[in-house]
């Protein structure tokens, strides 16, 4: 097995483990994971031009317009045409998208409480390096 194989493996091996929830989980009704990614990215920056989200994500404005075309008809998120620039139209999260935020976050670190109580210090130190190690290779592969 070549490198990318044994990574793919782990990776496939770790995601399965940890998310053995259904994509469409009660809490968020029919909202998917590629919504999902939608909301967290705008949480993070604050509000997005719809190419600027399309970037984060790494996919065609044309793909990112049908996901926030559920996410505004639902309630989640909102289209904002921009004061300085007429033809810019900003997307900003909604409370109602917030919430489902701060919702799934709360259920992500439970899960994360869970897990870490079958680990002793020293893995928990381990388990935060190598994430810390994947988050920087994949910010330097992002990057590049």
């Amino acid at each position: 097995m070549n490198d990318a194989e044994r990574i793919d493996v782990l990776f496939r091996s770790m995601l399965g483990r940890f998310f053995t929830i259904p994509a469409r989980q009660p809490a968020t009704g029919t909202t998917t994971f590629a919504q999902m990614r939608v909301l967290w990215i705008l949480e993070q920056m604050g509000s997005a031009a719809l190419h600027e989200l399309a970037t984060s994500l790494g996919i065609r404005s044309s793909a990112a317009t049908e996901l926030v075309d559920r996410l505004v008809e639902r309630g989640y998120v909102r289209r904002v045409q921009s004061e300085v620039d007429r033809r810019r139209v900003v997307l900003d999260l909604l409370p109602k998208g917030r919430r489902l935020v701060s919702q799934l976050t709360v259920q992500r670190r439970e899960r994360f409480r869970k897990l870490l109580r079958v680990v002793d210090r020293r893995e928990v130190a381990r388990l935060a390096e190598a994430l810390q190690t994947v988050n920087e290779v994949l910010g330097r592969w992002k990057a590049s």
